[in-house]
């Protein structure tokens, strides 16, 4: 008696002193941001970016995607298979209950029962150190990395077809002004043409144009290659085949939105998913540190069983019997593996915890790195307009002074090649904006695009506070 009360002494102190060893929390908020970005506007940042733009239609087809694209639906139905896994982790917390039966019978006489028996047996870990309850959390955390995947997806999808669209209105609205171009030019050569048979310059004028028209279809063939690819580019993403893609008539690029409120680095990026991906591994694997301590302690398993065994059927529900089963797994002995998985695991964590930091500070600088491109676009696309200015009011002189014979056509040709590159130029240039645009819109989005703002960020923080 006096051995079993010393035991039970030894145990309890046991419990204590392992239960003082199980909080594994890492700070991850001591992490220093720039206090602003380079730029700010005054434009509300839109959940749905995309309707920034001003398109029925752009606003569709992003809709149509996230709904049909191919691999975001792959990506969603991993994403249910991760909760399940989670709900799979929690079972363990509970006690499990099993029915059991079976019956004996001679081969040769097989309807006559010589004995049975059923029972219920029961079995439940307790989860004394955390153990269990870890491995639901980590659980939990590995299924919220796969949400910040599938939310990174989702905001490619988007961004993707936007590109798509604005790509196909840039091709669009090439393709009138290199149909204008070649009528222009077409025009200059019948001028030319008569000035020739009229004795008032060179056979040699009419080549040079001619050859300015066929560059002018070297173009026009490009524009129609790169029409179709962004015409299937786009029907990929939407999950079609290409033929049945109807897209209506475009109008050429849209105005360019005017630049969004960012705000504070610290708060409007926290929810983009590369950095909850960052902040759920981290979660998943503090909670793996807490298993392999908690494996290095005692574990405690409680088993029931009531049953009844008769050699007959009659007799069998006359009398039941159980018992219940305590047993103890003390770790002894393991050559320091225990503790070795458990100094592992915390090497883990600190380097997830170093690239968490680093994927903050990747994220800022991308941000400001695309607002400096926009401002050195737009500059580029001004000073493309400005030269475009010039150069028509030097064509238009040129075209004059030709006609009058007070110049060469040398002088002609130089001044509309450079009007027919620099509308090409201006063109590209305000697509290269837009574009930029997107991927601004995209790096500042957290890729949520079912909820309204407010519910995201609220169900965000409340996760932030259960962790």
């Amino acid at each position: 008696m006096r051995f079993m009360k010393i035991t039970i002494i030894f145990f309890i102190l046991l419990l204590t002193s392992c239960a003082q060893h199980t909080e594994t929390n890492i700070a991850i908020d001591n992490i220093e941001f720039s206090t602003s970005f380079v730029a700010q506007g005054n434009n509300k940042l839109d959940r749905r970016w995309w309707n920034n733009f001003g398109s029925d239609e752009l606003t569709q087809l992003v809709s149509q995607a996230l709904n049909d694209n191919l691999s975001l639906k792959a990506k969603d139905l991993r994403l249910k298979s991760s909760a399940i896994n989670a709900k799979i982790a929690g079972a363990d917390l509970y006690p499990t209950l099993n029915l059991n039966a079976n019956t004996s019978s001679d081969f040769d006489n097989f309807g006559d029962i010589k004995s049975a028996s059923i029972g219920i047996s029961s079995s439940w870990e307790l989860d004394l150190w955390g153990g269990i309850e870890a491995n639901e959390n980590k659980a939990y955390w590995n299924h919220q990395e796969q949400l910040a995947l599938y939310r990174g997806r989702a905001n490619l999808v988007a961004g993707s077809i936007t590109n798509a669209w604005l790509s196909l209105n840039s091709e669009q609205e090439k393709k009138l002004v290199l149909a204008d171009q070649f009528q222009r030019t077409q025009d200059a050569l019948k001028v030319i043409s008569r000035r020739f048979s009229m004795g008032k310059n060179s056979v040699t004028d009419i080549w040079q144009q001619q050859k300015l028209l066929k560059t002018i279809e070297v173009q026009q063939s490009k524009n129609d290659a790169d029409l179709y690819i962004f015409h299937q580019t786009l029907a990929l993403w939407l999950g079609l085949p290409s033929h049945a893609l109807l897209i209506k008539d475009l109008d050429g690029l849209p105005l360019l939105p005017a630049l969004p409120e960012i705000g504070v680095p610290a708060q409007v990026l926290k929810y983009r998913p590369d950095i909850e991906q960052a902040f759920a591994k981290i979660k998943a694997a503090n909670e793996q540190l807490a298993m392999a301590i908690a494996n290095q302690y005692p574990r405690i398993t409680l088993r029931a069983n009531y049953s009844t065994a008769k050699n007959s059927m009659s007799d069998l529900f006359d009398d039941w019997s159980g018992n219940l089963l305590a047993s103890l797994a003390l770790p002894l002995f393991d050559s320091g593996e225990r503790k070795s998985v458990t100094k592992q695991r915390e090497f883990q964590l600190e380097a997830l915890v170093i690239d968490y930091q680093q994927v903050w500070l990747a994220a800022i600088a991308s941000v400001n790195q695309v607002l400096v491109n926009e401002t050195q676009l737009l500059k580029i696309t001004k000073n493309l307009a400005e030269q475009l200015d010039l150069a028509e009011r030097t064509e238009k002189l040129t075209t004059i002074k030709y006609l009058n014979g007070k110049t060469n056509y040398l002088n002609l040709l130089k001044a509309q090649e450079s009007i027919l590159s620099l509308e090409r130029q201006l063109i590209d240039a305000n697509k290269k904006a837009v574009i930029n645009r997107v991927l601004l819109y995209r790096e500042l989005s957290h890729g949520d695009f079912s909820m309204s703002e407010q519910a995201v960020t609220k169900k965000n923080d409340n996760k932030g506070k259960s962790s």
